[in-house]
């Protein structure tokens, strides 16, 4: 036996040294996004990209992206502190490329290089509507006039190119389609300039980037203390996704602690000595190392949600220490004790398995490492009661206990409600048509804005950013499919003929799609048709007898501007606004999404696409798939305890843990918590806790030691709903309900446990 303890007692602190050089050293990130949550399904790449696919790709676009917006009252103090906080974020690990105005004048350059070329086939929308009424003179004496301005940055080579100098006009009304985030904007006394940041692809996947948030508040601060009166506000998802990392964490850690310490008064309480706590910490801590280097070992990066419910393991690991620790010292050797209780424990550690294995197959990755942690940290915790519990010094729960007495209480109260088995078969049955009416009427809830808890300060920043500078705001976008490219292009362009008028009627802040960075073939061979006809046939001798190049109408066959590689490299953009076969258009500042919806009816294969509705249709698949593998789980306990105790028997304690999902279902709806995909999975450990009751009951019935059984189940009770009650206090509403449904689920498997396994008062046996 010490043999095999010391074996295990050395396993426990490689887990333990690996977890805490992963976790230390920075190489297993911390997850707080809810979006990794979802969307990780295998697809046929041939086919369209699903709206959640779309969505996550979009999003994690747009996760490269930091926008801080700097204001004063002065502009030159203002231009100055952006420089200097532009320089301090650019030197940071994880920024790719900073963008400040007046600071990438190179980028007009690449423009000019890119557009030049085509220029006779660019046109603003105004140009574009000039040229169809036959206004062409407006154009004709604008390039005039630009001719001759002192400012001018005309070129023998855009004069060549560009000799009506459309192409000025078509970038400006490109730049106020984007935002304004190469401007600087004047406002009630203040001007207000954009910084933006471009952050590393791998930022986040290499868990840096909680330290570049950090590098980035610190280079915010710091310039706000150099330069009185400036005001700062930012936004970004890194910053969104750092707010309720930091949060879980805290509540990660104020949980354990309070759990723990609750968990050794209690057994403190019992044994009125510090030996049993020894035993109990073993068991719990290898619980926890095991569970969480199982984690870090098969997974990049641990979800928040993950390591709360870690936390939690302390109320479900501790229970297998409390049935052998409360065991009598008269009972025999610690082999003998060990040996009345490994087959209770055993089958509690299978069918606690066997339930958190089904999580494993939810298509999410919180489930999965909740599952792996569970498992893992389940059989560990097995494990040192079997190698590291009997070399612990055995003492006997005192008879003056408060815990013991309130037992007794208990069991006097537990008797008087005690009936006969036909009672216990029809209350069997009321319980399984209960819980099945219940997964099928009592309404679900996914809605993805109810799970996080948000952040005010950087929520009203997002606002102000966007009000301002026309940057960021609204996340609702249009999805363009179809296999030809132009022809998406064009669809495009009619979206935004369709939606002008809501522009207009400020009931849309504006919009952005591919087909305004780089229009349809179609759309430049009309516009190349225009400028032939009502500019150079016009005015095309006139202007150049102004020029002092030879100026020629435009080519039909010439090439066209296209997507291409190169476009991507000068443009960016490009990216944030394509997503495999399809095409984006971003919506900013959407006031009315039916006015929306009713503009492009007409228009196909046009989607309408809320992100947060997107998610909150993909959770609500996965609550259907929730309910079916617990209904799987709760059929393979069925017919393990009927295999093992008999059919009327095996109802009877199969029918505890289903009965403590039901309580635990109905209460929630009582209080008004959320029936959604996560509540329902939480479901999942009610079960595999309540099986482990009402098992370990009736393992000892009929044994000498079914009254410290019973002992060690309420005791078990106590820790359980300390620890997943604490999740009812945490600040993230998603773990919040968790802690909540659990909590009430687990009173109701302990009232179930006792009263499945009690003797039958009237035939004088157990069922």
């Amino acid at each position: 036996m010490a043999l095999r303890a010391s074996i295990w007692a050395f396993c426990l602190i490689l887990m333990a040294t690996f977890a805490g050089w992963q976790l230390h050293g920075g190489f297993t990130g911390i997850d707080a996004d809810f979006l990794s949550l979802i969307g990780r399904e295998n697809t046929d790449p041939d086919k369209p990209k699903s709206n959640i696919e779309t969505v996550r790709h979009l999003l994690a676009r747009d996760s490269q992206q930091a926008i801080f917006m700097l204001s004063h009252p002065e502009r030159d103090t203002l231009e100055k502190a952006a420089s200097e906080f532009a320089d301090k974020i650019a030197a940071m690990d994880g920024t790719q490329n900073i963008t400040l105005p007046g600071r990438n004048n190179d980028r007009f350059a690449d423009l000019m290089a890119l557009y030049g070329p085509y220029a006779n086939g660019l046109l603003s929308q105004s140009d574009h509507t000039r040229l169809t009424n036959g206004d062409g003179d407006a154009l004709y004496r604008r390039a005039i006039q630009n001719l001759y301005s002192p400012a001018t940055t005309l070129s023998s080579q855009s004069l060549k190119q560009d000799p009506f100098a459309l192409l000025p006009v078509f970038l400006s009304d490109l730049g106020s389609k984007l935002g304004s985030g190469n401007d600087v904007i004047a406002r009630g006394g203040r001007f207000y300039l954009p910084v933006m940041a471009t952050l590393s692809a791998d930022l986040r996947s290499t868990g840096t980037d909680p330290r570049w948030v950090k590098g980035a508040k610190a280079a915010l601060q710091s310039i706000k203390d150099m330069t009185p009166d400036l005001t700062t506000a930012k936004t970004g998802q890194i910053f969104f996704a750092q707010a309720e990392a930091t949060r879980a964490k805290a509540d990660v850690q104020r949980i354990a602690i309070i759990a723990t310490i609750g968990i050794l008064i209690m057994i403190g309480l019992v044994f009125y000595s510090p030996i049993p706590l020894l035993g109990a910490l073993l068991v719990v801590g290898s619980g926890l190392i095991a569970g969480l280097a199982a984690v870090i070992l098969i997974f990049p990066t641990i979800h928040v949600i993950a390591l709360v419910f870690g936390a939690s393991m302390i109320g479900i690991s501790v229970d297998y220490a409390l049935h052998f620790l409360v065991l009598r010292t008269s009972d025999g050797s610690p082999r003998d004790r060990l040996r009345k209780i490994k087959p209770g424990l055993s089958l509690g550690l299978l069918t606690s398995v066997i339930g958190f294995s089904a999580l494993s197959l939810s298509p999410t990755q919180l489930l999965a490492q909740i599952a792996v942690y569970s498992v893992v940290g389940l059989i560990a915790a097995y494990c040192s009661v079997l190698f590291l519990l009997p070399l612990v010094p055995a003492r006997d729960v005192r008879a003056s206990s408060p815990i013991r007495k309130l037992h007794d209480l208990l069991q006097i109260g537990l008797n008087r409600t005690f009936s006969t088995r036909p009672t216990r078969l029809i209350a069997s049955t009321v319980i399984i048509i209960g819980l099945v009416l219940a997964a099928a009427l009592i309404p679900g809830n996914n809605d993805i804005r109810q799970f996080g808890h948000g952040n005010d300060t950087l929520i009203s920043d997002a606002r102000e950013i966007a009000d301002i500078l026309g940057l960021g705001g609204s996340s609702t976008f249009l999805r363009i499919d179809g296999d030809n490219a132009q022809s998406r292009l064009q669809t495009g362009e009619a979206v935004r003929h369709a939606l002008s008028p809501l522009i207009n009627d400020n009931r849309l802040g504006g919009l952005i799609g591919l087909s305004d960075l780089i229009p349809s073939i179609a759309r430049q061979e009309e516009n190349r048709l225009l400028v032939t006809h009502e500019l150079y046939d016009r005015f095309g001798a006139a202007l150049s007898d102004q020029l002092p190049v030879n100026i020629t109408a435009p080519t039909m066959s010439a090439d066209y501007l296209v997507p291409d590689e190169r476009a991507t490299m000068i443009l960016p953009e490009i990216d944030r606004l394509h997503s495999g076969n399809s095409d984006i258009i971003r919506l900013r500042n959407v006031m009315d999404i039916d006015a929306i919806r009713a503009a492009i009816a007409p228009i196909n294969p046009v989607t309408l696409i809320d992100p947060a509705d997107a998610i909150s249709a993909q959770f609500s698949q996965y609550h259907f798939w929730a309910w079916v593998a617990l209904g799987g789980a709760l059929c393979i306990a069925a017919i393990l305890a009927v295999s093992r105790y008999g059919l009327r028997s095996g109802i009877c304690i199969f029918a505890a843990p289903a009965g403590a999902i039901l309580i635990a279902v109905i209460g929630g709806y009582l209080f008004g918590i959320p029936q959604s995909f996560f509540t329902t999975m939480a479901l999942f450990l009610v079960f595999a806790i309540g099986a482990d009751y009402v098992l370990f009951l009736a393992e000892s019935r009929n044994s000498n030691h079914d009254d410290d059984t019973r002992l060690a189940v309420l005791l078990s009770l106590i820790s359980s709903v300390l620890a997943f009650g604490l999740l009812a206090s945490s600040s993230v509403p998603l773990v919040r309900d968790i802690g909540s449904v659990i909590a009430i689920g687990l009173v109701g498997a302990w009232f179930l446990a006792f009263w499945m396994t009690a003797p039958d008062h009237e035939q004088g046996n157990t069922p």
